[in-house]
């Protein structure tokens, strides 16, 4: 089985590609510098039996020092690509696409405008992908994390801030191989789920 694997540097990445290569996957996951994802997207077309896009970035800011060039490169990397190296990778029949959301592809918070509309944004591609690529019988699904502790995390959140979803997360705080976990059953066995968003919080939703 071969894998096409964006953003494997970042915490979920890295557990991602951990998970993928102990099971005898082969991951195909060019760096930052050899696949840039603002810019024009390239790659040579091969064939795969699935692809797992988890590359993102999430700059906080208000609505107020918006500008256009931070937005449209925020979009780029974070639902364009996404569309692009679809549209160059050959799939084999039942292959697996992801994408990694967000919780703020359904929910929302302050300063989070443009990340949380990119991730809106990714959830719409996937379940439009999930029809017109059902003829070929590939399965396209996002997988929407709650908080998980990564680096990224503790960048964007205070320590109060942690110390307090710590509490009030039902489960605790999740765990990028929790995500890992759910993205190798899907690579390894899903043959009908597709065009769902499948949301992997620790109950943080319900509260």
């Amino acid at each position: 089985m071969k894998i096409f694997l964006t953003g494997s540097s970042g915490g979920i990445g890295q557990a991602i590609e951990r998970k993928l290569k102990n099971n005898g996957v082969e991951v195909i996951n060019p760096s930052s510098s050899e696949l840039d994802l603002a810019s024009n997207i390239s790659i040579d077309k091969i064939k795969v039996d699935g692809f797992i896009h988890c590359a993102g970035i999430n700059e906080p800011k208000s609505y107020k020092v918006l500008n256009k060039n931070s937005f449209y490169r925020l979009f780029q990397i974070n639902t364009y690509s996404f569309i692009e190296i679809t549209k160059n990778l050959i799939f084999s029949k039942h292959s697996n696409i992801i994408a990694i959301g967000s919780l703020y592809s359904t929910l929302a918070k302050e300063n989070r405008i443009e990340y949380s509309m990119s991730k809106h944004a990714l959830h719409a591609a996937v379940k439009t992908l999930a029809i017109e690529m059902a003829k070929d019988k590939v399965l396209v699904n996002l997988i929407s994390p709650g908080f998980v502790d990564t680096p990224l995390t503790r960048k964007n959140l205070s320590n109060s801030e942690i110390l307090s979803l710590e509490k009030k997360i039902p489960l605790g705080f999740t765990s990028a191989d929790q995500i890992a976990d759910m993205i190798y059953y899907l690579i390894s066995n899903n043959k009908s789920i597709s065009g769902q968003n499948i949301i992997i919080d620790n109950g943080y939703s319900l509260i």
